[in-house]
């Protein structure tokens, strides 16, 4: 069941929704596309999107120290380059901007159109591509790389950099060296939902958790019967060990996200597992967010992202205070 009125009115009734609860956020006609009402076009606009159905993501972090902008498009599709043209030109008179796009073939084809549309028009622009997840192809064993909930770090760092008046050729800087250190893996009890629509993306058995799933309901790696949220914790940190090969004393922001059906009871009991299992592995945990940040539309589940700190600007961007609708200060 889904506690919706007629499907085709769901998603725009769900943004007058968010327009009640948050009157901050302006909202560009005939788009899904927001800005903080609150910016003083004094530093460079940072503006991110996607499909809907990730709520909180994205509009959920319009606000200042974060993203200038949100542009969403429907459900689990990303908005046009028209659009996302549109919601830049309505955000910003000084003809520069920002762009943070998850590494999705369609996301990054109308980002990168609605770049190059500016830049003809003699705009500043950046862009940089969130490619988190380290989940695999369960023939291949490809990296999947896409951009998952390590986004929402991202829109955080920078945000706080260009807060403090970074240029685009800084964010830029920043944005190649935080990247690549941002790692997140997903698993899920259940497939995610299109507004309407009875089937999930995934069916699973009872008592069954698949391995490695996407935002947008693809396939995972691999299927296991449910044996305690320990076992979760120690498949998803054995997965992320291989791709950050850390050592003892090394420094790491963990982010726990609940994929959208996941109570915070089922979170803080996984934080608490990934937490024995880190201390283990003496690894120095300086930073800690556990909630729902990123989510694939009611999918119980939850994805684990580790960000290695690297650079210790990185957590001092992380604690900074923010005014946003779904980063807790």
């Amino acid at each position: 069941m889904q506690i919706i009125n007629e499907p085709q009115n769901a998603l725009s009734q769900a943004t007058q929704g968010i327009q009640w609860a948050y009157p901050n956020l302006t909202w560009v006609p005939n788009t899904f596309g927001c800005y903080d009402s609150n910016f003083q076009d004094d530093q460079i606009p940072l503006i991110a999107g996607g499909g809907s159905g990730h709520d909180p993501a994205h509009w959920g972090y319009v606000g200042h120290g974060m993203l200038t902008a949100a542009i969403m498009g429907t459900v689990f599709q990303p908005p046009t380059s028209q659009e996302i043209v549109k919601v830049t030109k309505q955000v910003t008179r000084q003809r520069r901007v920002f762009f943070i796009v998850k590494n999705f073939p369609a996301d990054v084809s109308a980002f990168t159109a609605a770049q190059q549309q500016l830049q003809k028009e003699h705009w500043q622009t950046g862009l940089c591509i969130v490619a988190d997840d380290i989940s695999v192809d369960h023939e291949s064993l490809k990296l999947l790389r896409r951009g998952v909930a390590g986004t929402i770090l991202v829109h955080k760092i920078l945000g706080a950099a260009a807060a403090q008046g970074a240029s685009i050729a800084e964010l830029t800087h920043i944005a190649a060296a935080l990247v690549p250190n941002i790692h997140t893996i997903g698993v899920a009890a259940s497939g995610a939902r299109i507004p309407g629509q009875s089937t999930a993306s995934f069916n699973l058995n009872p008592s069954e958790i698949y391995y490695g799933i996407g935002i947008h309901g693809e396939p995972g790696y691999r299927r296991e019967p449910f044996q305690s949220s320990e076992r979760l914790a120690q498949e998803l940190i054995s997965k992320l060990r291989l791709n950050f090969k850390w050592h003892a004393g090394d420094h790491y922001a963990v982010f726990v996200n609940s994929l959208g059906g996941t109570t915070p009871m089922e979170l803080m009991v996984f934080n608490n597992d990934v937490h024995e299992l880190l201390t283990l592995a003496a690894l120095t945990i300086d930073f800690n967010k556990v909630g729902t940040f990123l989510t694939a539309n009611g999918m119980h589940g939850l994805s684990l992202t580790l960000l290695s700190l690297a650079d210790p600007d990185w957590l001092t961007a992380l604690n900074r205070p923010v005014k946003t609708a779904a980063w807790p200060n």
